[in-house]
C-alpha cells in the first residue's frame, strides 16, 4: 500500500468511535453495606453510600443530590423499609436493580421452613415510663419485632456478601472470576475474625449491660452476651430531673456494669444516669461511619465494635 494511503488509514481510525465499557454504578444506603460491598467489588467499582457521617437512618431526609444518585445507579443495596424508610419513595421511581437484605432474609426463611409462620412475642413498650425495654423501637419507629441491624452478625454479613456477589455477577459477567476471588478472600478473613471475637468476648457473657436503643440483638446472640435492656428516651427532647432519677434507679436495679451510647444521639444523658455509680459508659457506633473505606474495612469495623464491648465489660 502506498505510504500516503497508510497514513490516511491511520488518521481515519482516530475518528472511529470506540465502545468504552461504562463503570458499574453501585449505591448503598448505609456505611456497613458499603464496607461489605467494597470488599466484593474491589478492582471492579467503588460503591457509594447515601447516609452521611453523623446522620441516623431513622431521621434522615434525602437531598436532591441523593435522589440523583438513586436515579443514576445500576445496583442499589439497602436493608429495607424497616430501617431506611427515607428511601422507599425514591426507590419506587428508579430503574436500578434494587435489593433489600431483609427481604432476602425473609424469603430464605420461608424457603427453609414454609410451614412455620414467624411469631414475634416481644412486647413493644411505649412512653417514657417504660424505662428499660426489649422491643425494637427507635424514637417512635417500630421495627415490628425484626432487628434490622443485620450487619452486626458477621455470619449474616457473609450472606450479604454472597448476595452482593451474585447481583454483581449478573450485572458484570465479564468480571465473575475477579468478583468470586474477592468473595473467597473476604469470607476467609471474616470467618477467622469471627472466631477471634468469639474467644475475646467469651469471658464476659454473664456481665450485663444496657444500651441506648435496641440495635444489637444479632451481635449479642452471635456472641452470647447479656443485654439487660434498652433505655427508651427521645434524644431530641431534654429529659427532666424526675425522669433522669427514674432512669438512674432502673439502671442500678438492672445490675448493669456498662451503658452504651451512640454517636448519632447525645450520650450526655447516659453519663448523667451513670454518674456516682459503678456503671461505666462507652460509645458504640453500629453504623461504623468513622471507618476508613479500604481493604479489610468491614473486618476492622466489627473488630473495633467487639473491642468496645470487651473494654467496658471487663473488670
Amino acid at each position: 500500500m502506498h505510504p500516503q494511503r497508510i497514513l490516511l488509514s491511520l488518521l481515519l481510525t482516530l475518528f472511529i468511535p470506540v465502545a468504552v465499557a461504562t463503570e458499574l454504578k453501585v449505591l448503598t444506603s448505609i456505611t456497613p453495606i458499603q464496607l461489605i460491598a467494597s470488599e466484593i467489588l474491589a478492582d471492579v467499582t467503588q460503591p457509594e453510600v447515601l447516609l452521611p457521617p453523623g446522620a441516623s437512618p431513622h431521621q434522615y431526609s434525602l437531598r436532591p443530590s441523593d435522589v440523583r444518585k438513586v436515579k443514576q445507579a445500576d445496583l442499589i443495596f439497602w436493608v429495607g423499609p424497616e430501617l431506611e424508610r427515607f428511601l422507599e419513595k425514591a426507590l419506587s421511581k428508579t430503574d436500578a436493580t434494587v435489593l433489600s437484605f431483609l427481604e432476602a432474609e425473609e424469603m430464605h426463611q420461608e424457603e427453609a421452613a414454609p410451614e412455620n409462620k414467624s411469631e414475634h412475642g416481644s412486647s413493644h413498650q411505649e412512653g417514657e415510663d417504660n424505662l428499660l425495654a426489649s422491643s425494637h423501637q427507635h424514637d417512635g419507629h417500630d421495627h415490628g419485632g425484626t432487628d434490622p441491624h443485620i450487619w452486626l452478625d458477621p455470619m449474616y454479613a457473609l450472606e450479604m456478601a454472597e448476595i452482593i456477589l451474585n447481583e454483581a455477577i449478573k450485572a458484570a459477567p465479564d468480571k465473575q472470576l475477579l468478583l468470586e476471588q474477592n468473595y473467597v478472600e473476604f469470607a476467609a478473613g471474616l470467618l477467622e475474625k469471627d472466631q477471634l471475637i468469639m474467644a475475646q468476648l467469651a469471658p464476659f457473657n454473664e456481665r450485663g449491660f444496657v444500651v441506648f436503643h435496641d440495635a444489637y440483638s444479632r451481635f449479642i446472640k452471635r456472641y452470647n452476651l447479656q443485654q439487660l435492656g434498652a433505655v427508651t428516651i427521645n434524644p431530641s427532647r431534654k429529659a427532666g430531673a424526675k425522669h433522669l432519677s427514674e432512669l438512674r434507679e432502673a439502671v442500678i436495679k438492672s445490675k448493669a456494669v456498662c451503658i452504651f451510647s451512640e454517636p448519632q444521639f447525645s450520650g450526655s444523658i447516659l453519663k448523667t444516669i451513670a454518674a456516682g455509680t459503678a456503671v461505666r459508659t462507652a460509645e458504640l457506633d453500629p453504623l461504623g461511619q468513622q471507618v476508613m473505606l479500604g481493604k479489610g474495612a468491614y473486618l476492622a469495623f466489627i473488630a473495633d465494635f467487639a473491642q468496645v464491648f470487651k473494654e467496658c465489660l471487663q473488670d
